[in-house]
């Protein structure tokens, strides 16, 4: 009754069945109840914020290429909730599944990783990895991703360049800030003059341009760590009487879809979501196939591209004359 989660169950009752039953190590095998000594064919896939387009990107291509392998996936939200994320990979141990396609959850513990992979469940983490863990992974150049933005302002003239978006909780924020640093440390500029951290969403994009912009010589180029932001920050720009690209340089990371249709378009550093999906599906399968293989992993190369948001920087306004007395 626990098991199928029967409302008969008293809560209590609930938690000590289930802690008995961690305890004395008990599985309910649910693909084996159905199916006896035959593979279950299931894949688990936790994303970390599948209203994300970035991580949807990413889960359609793990999905079309599991279907051609004849896999079926299991996705699971976690919604950056680790207790969300654990619960699925216990399901998926209840599920018999045969590996874990994992974008960790920003905190994740590396104990959680562990215990997954002393189940014998062969894990890929994807576009996120957890220092410590030793599983293959499927990525983009994240470092070189944000050092090409930077350098692209630089080239135009910038100096004056600010960082949106720092997030120290996740590999993915650590490295993206790392090359922002190495380009403007490269142009002999401090990378710390101007820097928001925050989540990567639209709000904070705005919000954070409404804080840079009340500084006596504010930025001219806008750095963000992914394209949400730099959206949120062109928003903020037009609510400050500012025209992106022509006042402010914006510049992204991701090339989602809507970054071509925005006005202007929006500069970024395009990455292949779908083909990382697609990547850390086949690496998973040759796991399965493997188990002792050596661990790998496979990081894809970004590209710039450049669209209206980002221009020279515009010319310092001469200052007033005084009028003689």
């Amino acid at each position: 009754m626990v098991l199928n989660d029967s409302p008969l169950v008293a809560e209590a009752t609930r938690a000590h069945v289930r802690q008995v039953m961690r305890e004395l190590g008990y599985v309910y095998d649910r693909a084996a109840a159905h199916l006896r000594n035959r593979r279950s064919r299931i894949v688990g896939v936790s994303v970390c914020d599948l209203v994300n387009p970035y991580y949807a990107d990413v889960t359609a291509g793990i999905q079309a290429t599991l279907e051609q392998l004849g896999l079926a996936l299991v996705l699971g939200n976690c919604a950056e909730s680790t207790d969300r994320q654990l619960r699925f990979m216990e399901t998926l141990r209840e599920y018999n599944a045969e590996g874990l396609l994992i974008t960790p959850a920003i905190g994740t513990p590396t104990d959680h990783l562990q215990q997954v992979l002393q189940w014998n469940i062969p894990v890929v983490q994807v576009s996120r990895y957890i220092h410590g863990v030793q599983t293959d992974y499927v990525g983009i150049d994240n470092r070189l991703a944000t050092e090409m933005a930077a350098r692209h302002l630089l080239s135009l003239g910038h100096e004056r360049l600010a960082y949106i978006g720092l997030n120290k909780n996740t590999s993915t924020g650590q490295d993206r800030f790392a090359g922002f640093q190495q380009a403007m440390q490269a142009h002999g500029l401090d990378p710390a003059g101007h820097v928001i951290e925050c989540g990567p969403s639209r709000k904070n994009g705005f919000n954070a341009v409404l804080d840079l912009f009340k500084a006596a010589h504010p930025p001219t180029g806008l750095v963000c760590f992914n394209d949400d932001l730099a959206f949120g920050a062109m928003l903020g720009l037009r609510q400050l009487g500012l025209e992106p690209g022509r006042d402010c340089s914006v510049v992204g990371v991701d090339d989602v879809a809507e970054a071509a249709l925005w006005y202007p378009a929006l500069t970024t550093v395009s990455t292949d979501r779908e083909k990382m999906g697609q990547e850390a599906a086949r690496l998973l399968t040759r796991r399965i196939a493997e188990p002792g293989r050596a661990v790998e992993s496979v990081v894809l190369e970004p590209v710039l591209t450049v669209r209206q948001s980002s221009r020279v920087p515009p010319k310092p306004k001469a200052a007033r004359r005084r009028q003689p007395g």
